[in-house]
């Protein structure tokens, strides 16, 4: 199998590094044991109300809104943008001290991270109009849906969701998304090992 779906309800939970919060992670690598050492992770988290995010030395990070009225973020004192379902994906460091205010109700969150030094990470969100085929190049990992559509791939056709994740374990291969709402996205997460390393980093306290 060069693709599969991993279902919203069965992705991990775990607690908030802060304790502020739930996660539920999509994938990590290696695998986490909670203590949050790990070399690359993507997650989902809902945010019910304002507050701090953790603090990640070491960790890049990139945070995409799926669902809600979206949130607010202040930066090391820089008020951002406000972040919105409409909004492309916002890229900061993990050593930043983040605020995040709340827009208005619960917010669904996609959240990716590497660390500095060993991966690269890009997320890319895309906008499905009609019916299309897609690629899934060499450093894609997963590809996240915010919106209801049909997806076709090993031959198979599967219905997909908000916070449905297609996983790929063998690629190059391309696969058939056909939406299913007026404004269907979905977003594309590459990881790049970077090869040329001086050292190991310190795990994420």
């Amino acid at each position: 199998m060069s693709l599969r779906i991993q279902r919203f309800d069965e992705h991990l939970k775990m607690p908030w590094k802060n304790g502020l919060g739930i996660t539920r992670e999509v994938i990590s690598k290696p695998a986490s044991d909670g203590s949050g050492g790990f070399d690359w992770r993507i997650s989902l988290a809902t945010v019910g109300a304002s507050g701090p995010f953790s603090v990640f030395a070491g960790i890049d990070r990139t945070i995409a809104v799926l669902q809600g009225a979206g949130m607010q973020l202040t930066v090391d004192g820089r008020q951002e943008p406000p972040l919105l379902t409409a909004s492309l994906p916002f890229a900061f460091s993990g050593d930043a001290e983040v605020q995040a205010d709340c827009l208005g109700g619960e917010t669904l969150d996609l959240n990716v991270m590497s660390r500095r030094g060993r991966f690269v990470h890009r997320m890319t969100k895309i906008d499905v109009a009609v019916k299309q085929l897609l690629s899934v190049s060499k450093d894609t990992v997963a590809i996240v849906f915010r919106d209801d559509a049909l997806v076709t791939f090993d031959s198979k056709r599967s219905e997909v969701m908000l916070g449905d994740i297609l996983i790929s374990e063998q690629v190059p291969v391309e696969f058939t998304v056909e939406p299913r709402t007026a404004d269907c996205a979905l977003y594309c997460i590459e990881m790049t090992a970077v090869l040329d390393r001086a050292s190991d980093s310190e795990p994420v306290a």
